[in-house]
């Protein structure tokens, strides 16, 4: 079997067929109810490309039990469709999302397959990201303030905020 690079997907495509590493996974969990509403992946390919998977709470448990961190997998019948969200963990625009039909085969260690992608920044770049609210970033800092916690009610729900002043460490 050709394996295809994630770079090859489009909203158009759905029929594809290559190898990918499971890098993260992670429940993605309304904040003010708890409610569960996906099981989230990160996958990536031999060529470092990296796409975000969502699973809807109905087939959690289906593929929860099969899908594993760092093991590589051919997963295919699946739906990909631009991501549409305000934000996203990585930088590609595209989202799979399982189905019902999705299929999920485990093979054998691919080390030609990284396990995690990053892209590093210095202090002034990230000042740059300031306001640019598309990929989600991890800072690493030092706190050196915060407030007091500041509650708002809208119509629809009450939100906790804090304000938190970090030191960028070079």
């Amino acid at each position: 079997m050709d394996s295809q690079s994630i770079r090859d997907l489009e909203s158009e495509k759905k029929i594809w067929s290559g190898q990918c590493r499971v890098s993260r996974i992670w429940l993605g969990v309304n904040v003010h109810t708890d409610k569960v509403l996906h099981l989230d992946l990160i996958l990536m390919d031999s060529k470092g490309n990296d796409i975000w998977v969502q699973i809807p709470p109905v087939l959690i448990e289906n593929f929860k039990k099969l899908l594993k961190e760092n093991h590589v997998y051919i997963i295919k019948n699946f739906d990909i469709n631009t991501t549409g969200l305000k934000y996203r963990p990585i930088g590609n625009p595209y989202l799979i999302q399982f189905s019902r039909t999705t299929t999920v085969h485990r093979v054998p260690e691919v080390p030609a397959i990284p396990t995690f992608k990053f892209s590093f920044l210095n202090a002034s770049q990230m000042a740059g990201k300031l306001g640019h609210v598309v990929i989600l970033s991890d800072v690493v800092g030092q706190l050196r303030t915060h407030s007091d916690a500041i509650t708002t009610t809208s119509l629809t729900r009450k939100t906790i905020r804090k304000e938190l002043t970090l030191q960028l460490i070079e």
